[in-house]
């Protein structure tokens, strides 16, 4: 006989109310699940690119895991873990930077993009490394999605001015200094936390001048950096020694996104460069590596990885494009997409389609190329154009430093390859490819095993002209590249200096654009494509009226109808 018993309505109310939490809890675990798109790469391989050091020594690994929040107020029961920690991943979150799972690899609690580099005879150091800058998550109604190669959103300039406040907290406070050396050394009390304590000066010391070198009235905030003139800094002020030649970094741009790029004639912002290597040997002297440009017995020598730079870009070329996940972020309106297809290639009046900018893949699904008869290995490149600071009307000031900036050969002149022997200035251009050359063939020519020709070439993308062609050279540097399209969903907020919300703001006339949105919210809006602008939490307001900061110009399809808006956005989508 079945007997039924009688629940009270207080039973009930507590049953409800614990398969509410549970129900929640569940979403949350479900929520903080990353998903992965497919883009061509293994987990070992999303590893490999978030892990491998390049040579960038920002801190040694053990100070940075033991140094506390400058505000390390916890409220752990006992002992010095009531301190919060600087790694606490709570803290470095706040910088936009994405923290590993503990299933991500061997690499102890760091972010994603953060490198342990070797010391000889000496401790490991933390290092960036690509996917710092070139990894980033949209969140959308509970789903975290993750985007390989994607500009990040994360502030570097902040979390290394926090580094750097941090370890002058722990200098000046002798309790915290306690703590800090007990952490790394077991003890305070002896010649090895003497030793320590003047290390930490002389880094303190070093990071100020850092600081003082690329003091910019201009706030980055997330997402973006002065990369050009701060790597410029670094060599010319720093590593050669002429101060004179500091130049306010006062241009941050946003980080570009990756998939496509090994593949493309130009590979930087305004088209500057074309090797592959010579990009990221510069890219590794500006983010805390170094070449030696004054001893004599060691001039040339650099911390540059070359072998683990070869393998990162081997890495990227094999990086799939992100597609619109429909699973995730809703279908796309076919119909409303095949319109913008075709709006996509019109042309109206005087202004240009967008075709005519930004290519799309031909019917045996290739990109506009480049002549196989001038390069010497018959390899073709895709056509990336270059639109004239006077026609696309953006924010020009980082094409301008960049392109007008002279600087000091200081003792260099003597030796400087001919024709330039003996100039006591140069274009910093001309300076900066001479230098990183110097730093890429003092690399390369210490490989052992030596690359051969084929390795080298591979190594610097094929980038050799065939016999009787002009070497590879952009052609205008007071311009920006317009590169195709693919995945452009998943890359905001948009234009080069990031002064532009979404897609659908980038469709507005120049002078109708928001004046000011906030950075550094992931939740993502399908509709107009972009993130969300959210005070909430630790945020950037992007001032377009600020120098720099600009949202002015690229004013393709601002005179479309709404429709005609929504239907082009809706192709995007599909790219």
């Amino acid at each position: 006989m079945l007997i039924r018993k009688k629940i009270s309505l207080k039973k009930w109310c507590k049953y409800f109310v614990v398969l509410l939490l549970l129900s929640f809890s569940s979403r949350i675990f479900a929520g903080e699940r990353t998903i992965y798109l497919d883009q061509g790469w293994s987990r070992e391989q999303r590893q490999a690119f978030y892990e491998t050091p390049q040579g960038s020594y920002l801190i040694p690994l053990s100070w940075y895991l033991s140094l506390e929040q400058v505000d390390n107020k916890n409220h752990s029961p006992k002992g010095h873990d009531r301190y919060a920690l600087f790694s606490d991943d709570a803290h470095v979150r706040k910088f936009g930077y994405l923290v590993k799972k503990k299933y991500d690899g061997d690499v102890p609690n760091v972010p994603i993009g953060f490198a342990v580099e070797s010391v000889e005879n000496g401790g490991a150091w933390l290092g960036y490394t690509c996917a710092a800058c070139h990894t980033n998550e949209i969140q959308y109604k509970g789903k975290t999605i993750r985007i390989d190669g994607a500009p990040t959103l994360a502030d570097l300039m902040g979390f290394i001015s926090e580094l750097h406040a941090a370890v002058i907290a722990t200098l000046e406070d002798e309790e915290r200094f306690i703590r800090f050396s007990d952490r790394i050394l077991g003890s305070h009390d002896s010649e090895e936390s003497d030793a320590l304590r003047e290390a930490l000066r002389e880094y303190a010391a070093d990071s100020s001048d850092f600081f003082e070198r690329n003091h910019s009235d201009v706030e980055y905030g997330f997402g973006r950096l002065d990369a050009f003139g701060i790597i410029m800094n670094e060599l010319f002020v720093h590593d050669l020694g002429v101060p004179e030649s500091r130049f306010s970094p006062n241009a941050p741009v946003s980080y570009p996104f990756l998939w496509g790029t090994p593949q493309h004639d130009f590979v930087q912002w305004h088209g500057s460069s074309n090797d592959p290597l010579g990009r990221n040997i510069g890219e590794v002297l500006g983010t805390f590596g170094g070449i030696d440009l004054r001893d004599p017995n060691r001039f040339g020598h650099s911390t540059v990885r070359v072998p683990e730079l070869i393998q990162l870009e081997n890495l990227v070329e094999t990086l799939k494009t992100p597609r619109w996940p429909e699973k995730y972020l809703g279908k796309i309106d076919r119909k409303k997409a095949a319109w913008g297809r075709e709006l996509y290639g019109q042309v109206r009046g005087d202004e240009p389609s967008c075709v005519s900018c930004h290519a799309l893949k031909d019917e045996q699904g290739r990109y506009p190329l480049t002549l196989a008869e001038e390069n010497f290995y018959g390899k073709q490149f895709v056509i990336t154009n270059m639109s004239p600071l006077a026609e696309i009307g953006t924010d020009p000031t980082m094409a301008l430093n960049f392109a007008t900036r002279v600087v000091s050969t200081g003792h260099l002149g003597p030796i400087l390859p001919a024709p330039f022997t003996g100039a006591a200035e140069l274009p910093a251009p001309l300076l900066l490819r001479i230098l990183v050359n110097v730093a890429e063939q003092t690399a390369v020519s210490a490989l052992q095993p030596p690359l051969s020709p084929e390795e080298l070439a591979a190594a610097i993308g094929y980038r050799v002209p065939a016999e009787g062609f002009p070497p590879y050279r952009p052609k205008n540097l007071l311009a920006y590249r317009a590169r195709p399209l693919d995945g452009i969903w998943a890359t905001a907020p948009y234009l080069h200096n990031g002064s532009v919300q979404n897609l659908y703001e980038l469709l507005r006339p120049g002078n109708e654009r928001k004046t000011s949105f906030y950075v550094g919210s992931r939740k993502f809006d399908p509709k107009r494509v972009g993130f969300k602008s959210q005070r909430k939490g630790k945020r950037f307001l992007f001032d377009t009226t600020a120098p720099s900061n600009s949202n002015l110009g690229h004013d393709y399809g601002v005179w479309l109808s709404e429709g005609e808006k929504w239907a082009l956005i809706a192709f995007l989508k599909t790219l």
